[in-house]
């Protein structure tokens, strides 16, 4: 397996992003392969969980391809720490054009996998982007968060319209919110760990994100889901519940729900057996539909 330094554009926005493109081990330039847009959690960079599902993919014969979202990691956008439904939705447009750029892309073949937060953005790109053709989440974290837990790390809205109002017209700084306390044990034990703790990270967002993600309701976009759509999520999941509900929203003829037994929600970052174990529903159905 080969794993190649690339760069390509969010078009919406005219920033560059950062990505890692994992070639197959044998690799032909000559030859049409599947290929799969890979996104991480809320906040993360490429080196981190999606890493993990690329290189799975990319020693099962696909072209997996991941990358920094705007405003994250190595990518461009100002200020940063922006975590935008929106914008991620034309992040995965741009990893898709990247993907159609290649001469060794198949492009009726191009999937996606996301995972956590982007396990709902993914999900939503496979209702709103044509070109992706198949779906897996893995313990995709998004139903409607206006009724979720995320909510309590948000601050009161009027507080937050003030603050953005003031570092726009240059009056303020910029407020984050804390997206991943030390307090939360499980997510600690992944983040602030060799597990998961990488450069450039930072469990900080801009605390204006949440006006948007306030408003975000996947379960509802999912209802227009007719794509083959892969749920799998964990025994001991947090996220569960959310992740029912949109698995439940979608119209799709063909759509799998696996539950990994004993895992909990961030075991499936990058735990074996437990994404081995996911690995061998992702890989059939991947094959199956692209």
């Amino acid at each position: 397996m080969t794993i190649q330094n690339v760069t390509f554009k969010n078009k919406a926005l005219d920033l560059r992003l950062a990505g890692q493109l994992y070639l197959p081990a044998e690799f032909d330039g000559t030859k049409n392969y599947a290929a799969i847009v890979v996104t991480g959690p809320m906040l993360s960079v490429k080196e981190q969980a999606q890493a993990t599902y690329a290189n799975l993919l990319a020693k099962a014969g696909y072209v997996a391809l991941t990358f920094d979202g705007a405003y994250f990691g190595e990518s461009e956008g100002f200020p940063r720490q922006q975590e935008l439904p929106d914008v991620k939705e034309t992040d995965i447009e741009g990893a898709v054009d990247f993907l159609e750029s290649l001469p060794y892309v198949d492009n009726n073949r191009i999937g996606g996998l996301g995972i956590c937060g982007s396990g709902s953005y993914m999900s939503v790109a496979g209702v709103k982007e044509p070109r992706l053709k198949a779906i897996t989440a893995v313990v995709p974290a998004i139903s409607d968060i206006s009724t979720s837990p995320m909510t309590n790390f948000f601050m009161p809205e009027d507080e937050v319209k003030a603050a953005k109002e003031a570092y726009e017209n240059g009056s303020g700084e910029l407020v984050h919110l804390n997206f991943q306390p030390r307090a939360f044990e499980e997510g600690a034990q992944y983040y602030y760990s060799a597990r998961g703790n990488r450069p450039r990270w930072s469990n900080q967002v801009v605390a204006w994100s949440q006006l948007e993600l306030i408003k975000y309701n996947v379960t509802e976009i999912m209802k227009e889901m007719t794509k083959p759509y892969l749920v799998i999520t964990a025994e001991n999941a947090w996220s569960q519940p959310a992740s029912r509900e949109i698995f439940d929203a979608a119209k799709s003829a063909i759509k799998e729900w696996v539950v990994i037994p004993e895992a909990s929600h961030f075991d499936m970052y990058d735990l074996y057996p437990f994404v081995d174990e996911a690995a061998e529903a992702i890989l059939p159905f991947f094959n199956d539909n692209l």
